[in-house]
């Protein structure tokens, strides 16, 4: 009895001993406490109140209102033609044409005129000479009569020789083909040496300093679109804005479509481009739209991410609708004036604490 009270004593001991020795080590080593999440370094732009108006992106392309196949009026055969490349003047040489024929004509027309202008003034120092002697009747009024005739008959040989002589030179002038405009030789139609006929062209002369775009586009815009309107011409990734100078509202019966002309606000594109033109395809409307780089989007919904007054971070989920520019209308939980994440946003989490970088502007055009 004395030894099984002996043995109760020693393990209740051991049990207090190891109590002891847990505690001990639990005073010693506390369990871990997870740090919170540092703030986020991000940027913000306000969401904006809009009027969106929808486009339609119409093809087209870059063309010169000055664009022309030169033709010469005159045959001959081509002595020399501007090199493709050469920017000419208005009223510089684009081709010249061989004038030998011609110019032996004109001296033919000269020498002819030399002759009558001669005739000319011996008949008028006769016709003096007859009115003196019709005037003392030493001569029959009869042959005074005939000598003024004579006369006259030489002055209207000398007018039509001269027109004859002014037509010759007219037509060696026409035998260099000038630049109607100022412009670059952008095709040869005949090389030197080659015959040109009557209306035949030397060169493509096109001036790349009268740009315009010419696109197609449905007839249903014809009653949102009208001459003088401000549109978008996009190219490459690029958009430039520019003001449609004309409208032909008469649709193609098989395309159903219409002509639309843009001047360019600039003439950085090449003639030959093509772009797409931003047509009105509704009335405007006013809606809330924030910045494209405010969207998230994500396969299981696109959100945006909203900074409240104590800087933390709440996702809102959205629906993006139509862009306009860099801004993207949203329908959701989203008012004008709240702040959204434009940059950082995929790494913050909801709740988390910001810290906002200065404010950049959103460009309103």
């Amino acid at each position: 009895m004395r030894t099984l009270h002996a043995c109760l004593i020693a393990t209740a001991s051991v049990a207090t001993l190891g109590v002891l020795l847990l505690r001990g080590d639990a005073g010693a080593n506390p369990p871990a406490v997870v740090p919170a999440a540092p703030p986020a370094t991000v940027s913000v732009a306000p969401a904006v109140s809009a009027e969106f108006a929808p486009r339609h992106w119409a093809p087209g392309a870059v063309a010169s209102r000055h664009d022309s196949r030169v033709a010469g009026e005159m045959p001959g055969r081509v002595l020399r033609v501007a090199d493709v490349g050469t920017r000419l003047r208005k009223g510089e040489p684009i081709a010249m044409l061989d004038d030998t024929a011609l110019q032996l004509e004109e001296r033919e027309r000269a020498a002819e005129m030399a002759r009558i202008r001669v005739q000319l003034d011996l008949a008028q120092a006769q016709e003096r000479r007859y009115a003196a002697l019709s005037e003392q009747r030493g001569i029959a009024r009869a042959q005074y009569e005939q000598q003024r005739a004579e006369r006259d008959t030489l002055v209207q040989e000398l007018a039509r020789t001269g027109a004859q002589l002014a037509q010759v030179r007219h037509q060696r002038a026409q035998m260099v083909v000038r630049a109607p405009f100022d412009g670059i030789v952008a095709e040869r139609m005949v090389e030197a040496g080659e015959y040109l006929l009557p209306g035949g062209a030397v060169a493509r002369l096109v001036d790349p300093g009268a740009q315009e775009v010419h696109a197609r586009a449905p007839v249903a815009l014809a009653k949102l679109a009208s001459p003088g309107s401000h549109v978008r011409v996009r190219s490459e990734g690029e958009e430039r804005s520019g003001r449609i100078t004309a409208l032909v509202p008469i649709g193609d019966d098989a395309s159903r479509q219409l002509e639309v002309r843009v001047a360019l606000d600039d003439t950085a594109l090449p003639v030959g481009t093509p772009v797409t033109v931003g047509l009105p395809s509704a009335v405007p409307r006013t809606v809330v739209a924030v910045p494209r780089d405010a969207l998230v989007l994500r396969s299981e919904g696109d959100y945006v991410v909203r900074i409240d007054a104590g800087e933390r971070a709440t996702r809102l989920p959205v629906r993006a609708g139509a862009e306009l520019d860099d801004l993207v209308e949203v329908e959701g939980n989203v008012r004008p004036g709240d702040r959204l994440v434009v940059r950082g946003g995929e790494r913050v989490e909801p709740g988390q604490s910001v810290r906002i970088e200065p404010m950049r502007a959103v460009a309103m055009r």
